[in-house]
């Protein structure tokens, strides 16, 4: 059975409500968001390969109940490859959450029967704001913010229907494209009094994707905090993460 290559793999991370699930990690993304943190993952280029063998090995010696696929960008790997990855962890008895950014909702909705969990990253409110940030002309740079809006859908319908699914939302505190405003957009388009919706403090780090990131000031433990209880004012289900 052939699987996406993996470039990285990392035994804990966060995940849903108190869930800690190893992640896998594959490479590719049609997003260049500045403050990727995950910008090797891009290309590939001098990351090392992390074998099937290892992992599997693993989850079953640990008896692993939860496992995430991250990236990169997950839906932009051939949907066959990435569902042979994904039942081959429903095979050892796990359930299994992707982190997505949204844009590729056809690809999403080719696997998300696999999935318990997705965590949806909104970058903003902003359609312009995608624009600049895609570089995938074949799905198009200006379909990217209306395929977020419908990949939203799907994910509240399937927490209708499915008893084993859950999502949340999540949004980094980048100050270039998120303030006040745009977080109150984002709470009036996106996020339903049920929603969980994760708030990341944006970090300055080695590796990532543009230069002028590391130029950009993060907001405050007390800023973020500030945003915090703007997004309570949408969900009782908010919450602060990396602060």
């Amino acid at each position: 059975m052939d699987f996406p290559i993996i470039y990285g793999f990392n035994q804990c991370s966060e995940m849903g409500d108190n869930i800690f699930a190893p992640s896998v990690f594959v490479g590719g993304c049609n997003l260049r968001c500045p403050y990727c943190m995950n910008s090797k993952l891009i290309t590939g280029d001098k990351v090392k390969q992390v074998e099937w063998n290892d992992i599997r090995d693993y989850v079953s010696r640990n008896k692993i109940e939860w496992i995430t696929i991250s990236g990169g960008e997950p839906t932009c790997i051939n949907p066959k490859l990435l569902m042979n990855l994904i039942n081959s962890f429903i095979g050892m008895g796990c359930k299994v959450g992707l982190s997505t950014n949204g844009t590729n909702t056809e690809n999403l909705s080719r696997i998300i029967s696999g999935l318990n969990y997705v965590a949806l990253d909104i970058k903003s409110s902003r359609y312009y704001v995608y624009e600049e940030i895609s570089c995938n002309h074949q799905l198009g740079k200006y379909n990217s913010f209306n395929n977020i809006i419908l990949t939203r859908a799907s994910l509240s319908s399937n927490k209708f229907y499915r008893e084993d699914f859950d999502y949340e939302i999540r949004t980094t505190l980048y100050p270039e494209y998120i303030n006040k405003d745009t977080l109150e957009e984002i709470g009036h388009m996106f996020i339903v009094s049920d929603c969980k919706w994760v708030l990341q403090q944006f970090r300055n780090t080695d590796d990532m994707f543009s230069d002028t990131a590391y130029s950009v000031k993060p907001y405050t433990d007390e800023e973020a905090k500030d945003f915090l209880n703007i997004a309570k004012d949408f969900t009782s289900k908010a919450q602060l993460r990396y602060v």
